[in-house]
């Protein structure tokens, strides 16, 4: 199994100037990025630790410039094959549904503030509120009765 860096870790390597040599190794679905260190070859990994897969090389260069400061490096494209199905990435599709169902509900916050500070109605006092909920709440319970009443006498 082919032993891997994290981004932070080649970034201090590369500062350093322990990366001898870095190829743009193609497989099936993209590239991956590999290091000659003194200590041997790295890959680039992902945050859970498996070799990092660019989908093309643009992406990887940008990283490579941006993130590393490397401006020299091979590419490999002999084992490179389009991907087949389009990538997924279900961790950020609950992310983005999550952060739509936040919008729609802070959107709803605001929506019942400004309906409430729109209200010319008098405040209700605590005391008014709480008789006024009791109230409905008697009505509601009025209203249970009754039915429940027609339900027995129907049996």
């Amino acid at each position: 199994m082919l032993k891997t860096v994290q981004l932070a870790t080649a970034r201090e390597l590369a500062a350093a100037g322990s990366v001898f040599d870095t190829l743009l190794v193609g497989q099936a679905g993209g590239y991956a990025v590999m290091f000659k260190l003194g200590i041997g070859e790295r890959a680039l990994a992902t945050k859970a630790g498996a070799t990092r897969l660019f989908a093309g090389l643009d992406a990887a260069v940008r990283v490579l410039r941006r993130e590393l400061g490397i401006n020299r490096y091979q590419v490999d494209a002999s084992g490179f094959s389009e991907r087949e199905e389009p990538r997924r990435r279900p961790d950020r599709t609950a992310a983005l549904k999550q952060s739509h169902e936040d919008a729609a509900y802070a959107e709803f916050l605001r929506e019942g503030a400004a309906k409430a500070l729109a209200d010319t109605r008098a405040p209700l006092s605590s005391a008014d509120a709480k008789a006024h909920m009791n109230d409905i709440k008697a009505r509601h319970l009025a209203q249970l009765d009754e039915m429940m009443r027609r339900k027995d006498r129907k049996r």
